[in-house]
């Protein structure tokens, strides 16, 4: 794995300046290359199959179509976005890609109740400023670190009921610019789905909305899904 970071950090520096923003190229060349998630394939589209668990082993667990044009939104506050928080970030892969594509940050935390995955852990030896944190986004330990940190970008993908999304979300919408939430469009989150619905039509002042929801033909039901609420006032000031 450490010579796979090494690559995949070679990678996002040599495109940095070319195709950073070119949806197309993130979506069926940056994206798959780098190797996505090889879990409940059934989820997964049948074209994609070479790249599960393949590639440089990032196990990504997201689909190109939806991905690639969320980080080409990202790109547009490339500069502004100076610390980034992943809540559920399992293998590491989106985590890690998020974070290279912003690259430099100040600050990147990686969050999950599970041990530290290969992915996290190599690419943490790699890059200063990342750090990864093994605890419940639910408990009072949490909310502590919560309350004494502020992150421009907070990812969103860690219990995916209603009430774990909301509890989340609610004690993070202070402490960040942008909030996105993973999941806004499967069939088996339906938690998800509803709050992010909910928060749409209640927040509709404070944030642009922002949804990536594109499917595959190939794989039957609907899955994943990507959603940013981005802070008008913040928006103004970049």
């Amino acid at each position: 794995m450490e010579n796979n970071i090494k690559e995949f950090k070679k990678i996002i520096k040599e495109i940095e300046k070319t195709n950073i923003d070119k949806i197309e190229y993130l979506e069926h060349s940056l994206i798959p290359s780098l190797g996505l998630n090889n879990e409940n394939l059934n989820e997964q589209p049948h074209e994609l199959s070479n790249y599960f668990g393949g590639g440089l082993g990032l196990k990504i667990w997201q689909y190109p179509n939806q991905f690639s044009k969320y980080l080409a939104l990202l790109s547009q506050f490339k500069g502004s976005i100076n610390s980034y928080l992943e809540i559920g970030c399992r293998n590491g892969g989106t985590f890690a890609l998020t974070c290279e594509y912003l690259s430099p940050l100040k600050n990147a935390v990686a969050v999950d109740i599970i041990d530290e995955s290969e992915t996290v852990k190599e690419y943490r030896k790699q890059t200063e400023f990342v750090s990864y944190k093994k605890i419940n986004s639910q408990s009072q330990e949490f909310l502590e670190f919560i309350n004494q940190n502020f992150f421009d970008l907070i990812f969103i993908d860690g219990d995916h009921s209603y009430s774990g999304v909301k509890n989340d979300a609610e004690i993070t919408r202070n402490k960040c610019n942008i909030q996105v939430f993973h999941d806004i469009s499967s069939d088996v989150c339906p938690g998800v789905y509803s709050y992010w619905k909910e928060i749409k039509s209640s927040y509709k002042n404070l944030y642009n909305f922002y949804e990536f929801i594109d499917q595959y033909d190939s794989v039957k039901g609907n899955f994943l899904g990507i959603g940013v609420a981005v802070r008008k006032n913040w928006i103004k000031n970049n």
